[in-house]
């Protein structure tokens, strides 16, 4: 057994969903249980609901109220893992152009989240990006702070 197999995933869940863990830098992370799509890489955002089950996010699931974290890994349906709620966060799932000290929101790319919202999107209170994205979709280093499906932009 790796310290991967026991921080991260695979196999049977020795730890339960919902444990909270503290990392040595200061971040926070919540056991999980990967759902449909599993994560497609590091950094893919995900929605976390109140069984703390997670799938990527994306707009046809960002429900108002549900945790939202970070993946630090690969991972298929039916993985257990943690995710990242709170600290500083190397590797945000991101559009191209998504812009620094922005409010986020969830895409129609599953896992990516961007700046570029329309009347009525919902967006996610507590995740900022500290650095702008470059020309193509990708990660960017942020900060998480509990973050969670929150506010409506309203456009005038």
């Amino acid at each position: 057994v790796t310290v991967d197999d026991v921080l991260f995933q695979y196999g049977t869940n020795p730890v339960p969903v919902g444990t909270m863990a503290w990392g040595t830098d200061g971040s926070a992370w919540v056991r999980i249980l990967y759902g449909t799509g599993g994560s497609t890489g590091l950094g893919y955002v995900l929605n976390i609901d109140e069984t703390f089950t997670a799938v990527m996010l994306a707009q046809a699931n960002d429900t108002y109220g549900d945790i939202v974290g970070v993946s630090p890994v690969v991972a298929t349906a039916g993985d257990y893992g943690w995710a990242q709620l709170y600290g500083t966060c190397d590797d945000i799932r991101c559009e191209q152009d998504a812009l620094a000290n922005a409010k986020l929101a969830a895409t129609t790319d599953a896992g990516q989240i961007d700046d570029a919202g329309a009347a009525g999107t919902l967006y996610i209170n507590g995740l900022t990006l500290t650095a702008a994205r470059g020309a193509t979709d990708g990660n960017a280093p942020g900060r998480l702070n509990w973050p969670m499906i929150d506010i409506v932009q309203v456009i005038a």
